[in-house]
């Protein structure tokens, strides 16, 4: 059974090279690296956000922009955020009159949230400063380099997808 190497302190490889096989320690600096790059790079995008809205909020408006109305869980699955902080962002966007929570007729149950008419044009304003935002962020990478991330984030992401042969 493979030892889980211990947390490092900085960028000290001698000392962290004490702490795993080279293997781990492999990984485990990518595994930092990729966070510290994913922590940056949202910071400085999210400081672009137009409209006094906060990451969280922009990606839960921007899923339902793109995909359409559904209920908080499937929201909370598409931007990758727990049930309860999602339902804090939409109680918050409902508040501002950024969405709207409608009992399904189909199943009482079921609450979908979608935009507003307000929503919709806030997104229309917002996005556009944001797909810009992150393509001036990507622009220290080159277009080949652009493609082989998003392959390597697919891979890395879709891990837990794939089964298990043995």
């Amino acid at each position: 059974m493979a030892q889980t190497p211990k947390k490092v302190q900085g960028d000290n490889q001698e000392e962290a090279q004490k702490q795993g096989s080279p293997e781990q320690i492999r990984a485990f600096g990518a595994f930092i690296k990729l966070c510290r790059a994913t922590w940056s790079l949202t910071s400085r995008v999210a400081r672009s956000l137009p409209g006094e809205i906060t990451f969280a909020q922009f990606a839960v408006l921007e899923a339902l922009d793109t995909l359409g109305p559904m209920n908080q869980r499937t929201i909370s699955r598409k931007i990758l955020r727990s049930s309860a902080s999602v339902n804090v962002v939409v109680d918050n966007l409902e508040r501002r009159g950024l969405v709207k929570r409608t009992r399904s007729k189909i199943d009482r149950r079921n609450v979908e949230v979608s935009l507003t008419p307000t929503g919709h044009e806030l997104m229309r304003d917002v996005l556009p400063v944001y797909v810009s935002t992150v393509q001036s962020e990507f622009n220290v990478l080159s277009e080949e380099e652009q493609e082989e991330l998003g392959r390597l984030c697919r891979t890395l992401g879709l891990q837990d997808t794939v089964s298990d042969p043995g």
